[in-house]
């Protein structure tokens, strides 16, 4: 029994590809950040300085748990990059929540880059919503 895979048959949109590749941009931050917080739990009192000056000491199942969440997040954008570059409707629609909810949370952040998080995602969504993307996104339906 053969299994027959839907092939993309237009050339992918230069936006898509960008997006792709932005994607695997944040998947490999995402894992460097959350092995970087697994070591960052051994030594003394780790510790980290709020928006305010003020020195505050994390607890090591903080450290571990958010590296975690980092290393998996990590694997999904992986994932979500294999799905961008294949045509997945799946992979619009992912892309486009993740773009409107970071956009939320940099609102919530102005004064700590949240202004470059909104900018940014605001260009992957008028990169993903564009005729040629959107008929790269649902040829395979």
């Amino acid at each position: 029994m053969s299994v027959e895979m839907n092939m993309p048959t237009m050339k992918r949109p230069g936006g898509v590809t960008v997006v792709g590749f932005l994607i695997i941009l944040a998947a490999v931050f995402n894992i460097f950040l959350g092995v970087w917080l697994f070591f960052a739990a051994f030594g003394d009192n780790p510790t980290w300085t709020d928006a305010f000056g003020n020195t505050q000491t994390v607890s090591t199942f903080y450290l571990w748990f958010n590296g975690a969440l980092m290393v998996f997040l990590g694997l999904i954008y992986f994932w979500l990059s294999k799905l961008t570059f294949l045509g997945s409707a799946t992979a619009h629609m992912l892309i486009s929540l993740l773009a409107v909810l970071n956009i939320i949370f940099g609102l919530f952040a102005l004064g700590r880059g949240g202004f470059v998080s909104i900018i940014i995602n605001l260009i992957i969504l008028l990169m993903i919503n564009t005729a040629s993307a959107k008929a790269w996104f649902t040829q395979n339906i």
